[in-house]
């Protein structure tokens, strides 16, 4: 029987979880992706771009509803098991009433406040899945991402989601993923890596027999600065957002701290940017990104110094991964998903482990104090990303392999060159462009 206190708790507590959390994630983030991948190609592909987007946010919240939630949190299997309950998430009752129930509505079998952690977690499946066509933007067709950010987020997603979120063996030797490192960022972009792989490069963006990789401007750097200030605006519900707090106690412990690393992390990934790309501006905002991104793990865990410089060695980082991918290994990212996501998540998740301790000064409750706990979260953290890096290497390449394979990944080349806007969609984001053009 629930207590008008614990009501009260529950109201305030379902108000920030259905509330300022999904509402700043949802629109600033979306509306963040949509500008900074839109500034970042060229003006013929701008329209295409945004739809992309547009589907994945699509399917994220049909499917992630129907099949990906279930997945996720209602098996008791530690790796892989079928949803224990029907698949249809119809519970209204806040997290801290979900056990008793209230007002004459049963307790969710589940345990869970169904519906308002459905549509919290729904944000980060609609995160993950918007990082994969700034990757394979210019040259991608509309079917093929359909069919790949269904599967994505339908079952390959929500089973690491299960691994480290919803009580899997990730969750179950001690893991920590505060607001996303692995389980968002390194998941999206190492299926965004996948897809730059299988598709291959924009046509002309590697030439000679040295391929030497020739720059593709975005057409507008005003745009992309935009929305990567959008996205940080939508980063603090993201990381703020994350906590599951249910008692007075952990809110007051918590929150603020996580407030404080996002903002110290975001500033430190700018600088080791700007610093290594010679104050190249794109750059410096793609590492803005890369701070927020490895951060996520330890959000709530890491002090805020030691915060600042797992951004800074972020930024380094992007800086870094993007040269070695365009230079090395010619891989086009075309919207610097890559080094951004995978690398930043990879290094977040580890960092968790590296600074959770007290000698670094870790938050006085979460951190660890002995060598021997600091040793063993260190492991786990290692262990864990390079299992989500095999399980999405893997399943990634296969997905957009096939896809490849039933020709609907790449664009033809014609579509390409004369640009996708036109091409498949038959618009132009900028028609007052085409209107002095002459024609036969």
């Amino acid at each position: 029987m629930s207590t008008s206190q614990d009501e009260t708790f529950a109201a305030i507590q379902q108000v920030f979880v259905v509330g300022w959390a999904p509402v700043a994630i949802l629109i600033m983030a979306t509306a963040g992706f949509a500008l900074l991948y839109a500034g970042l190609v060229r003006k013929k592909n701008v329209a295409h771009t945004i739809i992309m987007l547009n589907i994945g946010w699509t399917m994220a919240f049909l499917l992630y509803y129907l099949i990906g939630f279930p997945i996720a949190y209602y098996t008791k299997e530690p790796v892989f098991g079928l949803p224990q309950f029907i698949p249809t998430i119809a519970n209204p009752l806040p997290a801290a009433l979900s056990s008793t129930g209230a007002y004459g509505i049963s307790a969710s079998p589940s345990g869970y406040g169904d519906l308002g952690l459905w549509f919290k977690m729904a944000m980060f499946a609609i995160t993950t899945i918007a990082i994969v066509p700034g990757a394979t933007a210019e040259r991608d067709k509309l079917w093929g991402w359909v069919i790949a950010a269904g599967a994505i987020v339908a079952f390959l997603y929500p089973v690491v989601e299960h691994w480290v979120w919803g009580g899997g063996w990730l969750a179950q030797i001690g893991f920590i993923d505060y607001a996303g490192s692995s389980v968002v960022h390194l998941v999206g972009g190492m299926f965004a890596l996948m897809a730059a792989i299988v598709i291959g490069p924009r046509t002309g963006k590697f030439v000679g027999k040295r391929k030497e990789a020739r720059a593709f401007f975005g057409h507008s750097l005003p745009l992309s600065v935009i929305g990567a200030w959008l996205l940080v605006f939508g980063w603090f519900g993201f990381n703020v957002g994350s906590s599951i707090a249910n008692r007075a106690q952990t809110i007051n412990v918590e929150l603020a701290w996580v407030g404080v690393t996002t903002a110290m992390a975001m500033a430190g990934g700018l600088f080791g940017a700007a610093v290594t790309s010679r104050g190249h501006a794109l750059t410096s905002t793609a590492g803005l990104l890369a701070g927020a991104v490895s951060i996520c793990a330890g959000a709530a865990i890491m002090n805020p110094i030691f915060a600042f410089i797992t951004g800074l060695i972020g930024g380094i980082i992007t800086t870094f991964v993007q040269g070695l991918m365009e230079l090395k290994f010619h891989i086009d990212d075309a919207c610097v998903c890559v080094p951004v996501h995978a690398a930043c998540g990879l290094w977040g998740t580890v960092a968790a482990g590296l600074f959770g301790v007290n000698i670094f000064g870790a938050h006085p409750i979460y951190g660890v104090s002995t060598v021997e706990a600091w040793l063993r979260m260190i492991g786990i953290q290692i262990v864990g990303a390079l299992a989500i890096i095999a399980w999405t290497g893997l399943t990634g390449f296969i997905l957009f392999k096939m896809i490849n394979k039933m020709g609907l990944l790449r664009a033809q080349k014609d579509a390409e060159l004369f640009g996708l806007d036109i091409a498949d969609h038959k618009t132009y984001a900028y028609p007052e462009d085409e209107l002095d053009k002459e024609f036969p």
